[in-house]
């Protein structure tokens, strides 16, 4: 049916222009645009749609430029979600009406389109020129690509070489990253130019250049991130991972060559519980522009290098994707030895059936059974562990017919495969904001990786218990770095405030020095006495080729991080689009095809080595400065806002746990006052104040009052904010400016300097009672400031200070 009427409706071609785009309840809408239908004999090409957009609006190539974009739906079954793809080429184009006619019960051609005039010529910016040892594509490897399909522009050239620093125009890379992320965003907004004008990303730097903005709307629009940083309360995500079937000696067998036995092993010990608030505000700080979690620190991410040393997957071999050539059904008959009840509601295969047909296998079964067993205990480890299924009762069925040859199982990229599905995973969850939002992916990679690098949620390990590399029978049996947080007593107790708002608030507040950069340095691992499998694929850690499973292709950019691998950090990274388009390819679009779709970044992976980053210069500190000044620029940093609260809390109204509470041992160390909007507060006032007193030098007396009084005021300001109950004394008395003659030797001047560094606040009482207290006014750079004054008896002890002898 689906054919039969596409081959009608690929004919007919609906345009809107005249206004802008809106967003409604189910995404992209066209409100008040003008709805024209334009009528093809044939199916058009890129060429003759564009060729009748002008037609039917009046305009003429000589005078206009026409833009085009396309409005698809991307939701799965009644749930319909629009957005828009641009189209720009034949290539868009084609890819557009497949997206269209293919797997959805949206069926019509609708095109958004803008006409802007030609502009004059303009005078060719002085931007420097290439030098002759910069290779000629230089000026193209940052190039945003023109789609999806064509693989190859979305990643670096082979052989990637970055021993020369890049002598490219930062100014004209950033012109390109706004006009990528401009053709991704709806009516060509920037989530910078919203973050610029609601949040001071640069605390008291200055305001935010947009230009250089690492963030698309179209994401920022519905980011956790971005809703927190405007005051938003979301809830924690919903986890979801299963537990694997039974372990049984006889699997090991497969599961060495298949490259599992790390990741076995772990469960085997015993698998901690996912901490909910850890990795809700882990993803809330995941952007899928870049796949980095933008920290305060800088960029950092989960690499290859992190796959394998913790789970011990395999890096190397084949891309985990293969067209199904006969159904799930058939599949289970021939390799478990048995089909599940017919169950068509949703895809994947019930817990519940295979957990009762095989978590334990009979003694006395024979080989055969075996088999059966050790291929439905892999699916526990992969479908439930490595790629869950969002649904929480249903294992992740896509990986089966590469499990069912048990002989051929570690001739795949296990490793690859599960970082893009977390790549995906994270890149859906960080724009989910209802209150029963699931998150999948790989989540004990996720915990163990977050543990492994902060301190914050990190548990505490006691004894850890190693097995004893001499006994085992196998140097692949030997532990992965993940293990060692499953073998050793762990406990929460230095962290008695687990809870969701308490990660987000320390998160906010991370600095550089409490991130471990490099957790796997060898003098930290080496009493693991790791498997090989940890290290044996560290020559593609570094690898620029794209990351695919199956619907999945997820581009992978480790040169944004640098510095996790102790090595130099380019400054700004090397842009590398992400593709919006390769994040709209999902499996609500059903198909058997996805190594042939998908089969240029098919090609990329099988010459993976082709595309490893060839850097020699190692980390340096000063470099990575200039990063940090460039990122805290393009990015939002800071999620946590002022409270209503400015840290004074009203007795009556605030109730607290006390001696007559049956839980107010527990109920005090639940609670927890968020600190990070004060600390950036304070950060920021005193940031400005040591940049003024920076540039007071050779500065005017009557300067220099000035910038005293902003001091004073400015710290009343900070012990207000900080919870101080009552003021403390500063100083003494500020003398009225106008009294001081103009000119002044150098001894008055001394003295006057002395009363001013002895300036004071308003209104105090001391602890013995009210103080005296006198107003003086006084002139300071033209403003009038009132100031009242203390006089304290000398016998009197000053707050703070010594007694009297």
């Amino acid at each position: 049916m689906h054919s039969c009427l596409a081959g009608t409706m690929d004919k007919f071609v609906r345009i809107y222009s005249g206004g802008e785009l809106v967003k409604g309840p189910n995404g992209v809408e066209f409100g008040d645009l003008s709805e024209q239908g334009i009528w093809f004999k044939a199916a058009p090409t890129y060429s003759e749609l564009i060729d009748a957009v002008y037609k039917k609006l009046g305009l003429e190539p000589a005078t206009h430029n026409v833009r085009a974009q396309g409005r698809t739906n991307v939701g799965g079954g009644a749930h319909r979600h629009f957005i828009m793809v641009p189209i720009n080429d034949d290539m868009s184009w084609s890819n557009y009406v497949k997206a269209v006619f293919n797997g959805t019960d949206w069926n019509c051609l609708e095109v958004y389109v803008q006409a802007e005039k030609h502009l004059s010529p303009e005078p060719v910016s002085p931007e420097p020129a290439l030098l002759d040892s910069e290779p000629l594509d230089a000026q193209h490897q940052n190039t945003p690509p023109r789609d999806p399909e064509q693989g190859a522009s979305l990643f670096a050239p082979s052989m990637v070489t970055v021993n020369a620093p890049t002598v490219h125009s930062q100014h004209a890379r950033l012109r390109r990253i706004r006009s990528t992320r401009a053709r991704a965003g709806i009516r060509g907004r920037f989530a910078g130019e919203e973050v610029q004008s609601g949040q001071n990303q640069c605390g008291a730097s200055g305001t935010v250049d947009t230009t250089s903005s690492l963030l698309i709307g179209l994401y920022d629009e519905v980011h956790r991130g971005r809703a927190l940083a405007s005051g938003q309360h979301l809830s924690e995500l919903n986890p979801r991972n299963r537990e694997p079937l039974r372990f049984d000696k006889r699997y090991e067998r497969y599961l060495r060559p298949a490259g599992l036995m790390g990741l076995a092993n772990i469960c085997r010990a015993g698998l901690p519980s996912i901490d909910r608030a850890l990795v809700s505000a882990l993803v809330d700080r995941w952007r899928p522009e870049t796949h980095t979690f933008h920290m305060p620190c800088g960029e950092i991410t989960i690499t290859l290098q992190d796959v394998a040393m913790i789970l011990g997957l395999p890096i190397s071999g084949h891309a985990v994707i293969v067209n199904k050539t006969e159904s799930y059904i058939e599949l289970y008959q021939r390799y478990l030895g048995k089909a599940p009840p017919s169950d068509k509601s949703r895809p994947g295969l019930r817990v519940a059936w295979v957990r009762a047909e095989f978590n334990k296998c009979p003694e006395d079964a024979d080989e055969e059974t075996i088999k059966h067993h050790a291929r439905a205990y892999i699916l526990s480890l992969v479908g439930g562990l490595l790629f869950p299924d969002a649904s929480g009762d249903r294992y992740t069925v896509y990986p089966f017919p590469l499990i069912a040859d048990l002989e051929n199982i570690g001739s795949y990229s296990w490793g690859s495969a599960t970082l893009a599905y977390l790549y995906r995973a994270m890149c859906d969850a960080c724009r989910r904001q209802s209150d029963q939002s699931n998150l999948t992916g790989c989540l004990l990679l996720l915990q163990f990786w977050s543990w492994e690098r902060f301190p914050i949620g990190r548990p505490d390990m006691l004894k850890p218990k190693f097995p004893n590399v001499d006994e085992l029978e196998d140097d692949r049996d030997r532990p992965t770095v993940g293990l060692r947080w499953v073998v050793g007593a762990c406990t929460y107790r230095s962290a008695p405030a687990r809870c969701y708002e308490h990660f987000t608030n320390e998160f906010d507040l991370l600095t550089d020095d409490q991130v471990v950069w490099s957790p796997y340095r060898e003098d930290r691992v080496k009493t693991l006495h790791l498997a090989p499998i940890c290290t044996q694929d560290s020559h593609l850690w570094l690898t620029q080729a794209p990351l695919v499973f199956f619907f999945m292709v997820e581009v992978y950019t480790p040169e944004r991080v640098m510095r996790q691998f102790g090595l130099h950090q380019e400054c700004p990274p090397p842009f590398r689009d992400t593709s919006v388009e390769l994040h709209w390819c999902c499996r609500g679009k059903v198909r058997s095809d996805w190594a042939d779709k998908h089969k240029s970044f098919v090609d990329m992976w099988e010459v993976k080595e082709q595309h490893v980053i060839m850097e020699e210069r190692p980390y340096d500190h000063a470099n990575y400065m200039d990063y940090l000044r460039w990122y805290r620029r393009s990015t939002r940093i800071r999620l946590c806002t002022p409270r209503i609260s400015n840290g004074h809390q009203d007795g009556a109204s605030v109730r607290t746990a006390t001696a007559d509470d049956e839980d107010s041992l527990r109920a005090s160390k639940l609670r927890y006052t968020p600190r990070a909007h004060l600390i950036h507060s304070v950060t920021d006032k005193l940031t400005i104040l040591a940049k003024e007193a920076a540039s007071q030098k050779g500065c005017s007396r009557g300067e220099c009052s000035a910038f005293i009084e902003r001091v004073t005021r400015t710290c009343v300001e900070l012990v207000g904010e900080l919870g101080g109950s009552s003021l403390c004394d500063i100083a003494a008395a500020v003398p009225d400016s106008t009294t001081i003659p103009a000119e002044q030797g150098s001894e008055g001047q001394r003295d006057t300097e002395d009363e001013l560094n002895n300036s004071m606040v308003p209104d105090q009482e001391n602890e013995s009672g009210p103080v005296r207290e006198k107003r003086t006014r006084f002139q300071v750079d033209h403003t009038q400031v009132d100031s009242r004054v203390h006089s304290r008896s000398p016998s009197k002890r000053r707050r703070g200070g010594p007694a009297p002898r």
